[in-house]
């Protein structure tokens, strides 16, 4: 019973691992295609660059977000 949660978790890992680097290459995607168009000096984003902003905005989120202690 013990391995097959080792199992999960690594799945789970894997599967988390997976969509954050899906969004990171469509966030990467969508500021390339629209923001040049908007700013002419805007620079272009790598992979890692919008892994980071990502990941910046999501710390930002958790620093806003209000407790729902009800």
């Amino acid at each position: 019973m013990r391995e097959k949660g080792c199992v999960y978790l690594i799945a789970i890992l894997i599967v988390a691992f997976g969509l954050t680097c899906v969004g990171a290459l469509i966030f990467m995607l969508l500021w390339n295609w629209l923001v040049p168009i908007f700013w002419s000096t805007c620079p272009i984003l790598t992979f890692w660059q919008s892994l980071g902003v990502l990941l910046i905005l999501d710390l930002i989120g958790l620093f806003f977000r209000g407790s729902s202690s009800s």
